[in-house]
């Protein structure tokens, strides 16, 4: 019995191609992160601009999983986002600012101690503003596997 196949030659080549960007949907990840880092810094409020610039994408992956993540390491972008409770801040951390504003530190840490901070929220609408935007690049990034 002889068995003869056909255009085994171009099946390999289309499923190394296809293995190849199957095995890199990193770089699909990073453009969606990409994106969203774009608006937060848009978003971001800014006095010495150390926030704003702070704002990085990061890629990665864990197993099966490409986790993509957006955010700042500066210790008080968290309390940006999403604002704080009443509380009377170390006078140390406003100084900088109230002087910069023409203020005390004492004034800014009685005002945050009465009402808190609003929560500025710039990372989640820019993953919100973007959201049609990296389902799109997702479908791309499929399309360009399958085709």
């Amino acid at each position: 019995m002889q068995i003869t196949v056909t255009g085994l030659n171009a099946t390999i080549s289309n499923l190394d191609r296809i293995n190849q960007q199957l095995s890199n949907p990193a770089d699909t990840m990073q453009k969606a992160t990409l994106a969203v880092t774009a608006s937060a810094k848009a978003n971001a409020p800014v006095d010495t601009g150390l926030l704003k610039a702070s704002i990085t994408p990061s890629v990665s992956s864990s197993g099966n999983e490409i986790i993509g993540v957006v955010g700042s390491r500066v210790v008080y972008a968290p309390f940006m986002e999403l604002g704080t409770r009443p509380h009377f801040p170390p006078l140390s951390a406003l100084q900088g600012w109230a002087r910069r504003h023409g203020t005390t530190a004492f004034v800014v840490a009685r005002a945050i101690a009465r009402r808190g901070l609003k929560p500025r929220y710039y990372l989640r609408r820019a993953l919100e503003d973007n959201a049609k935007r990296i389902v799109q690049i997702f479908n791309d990034g499929v399309k360009r596997t399958i085709e």
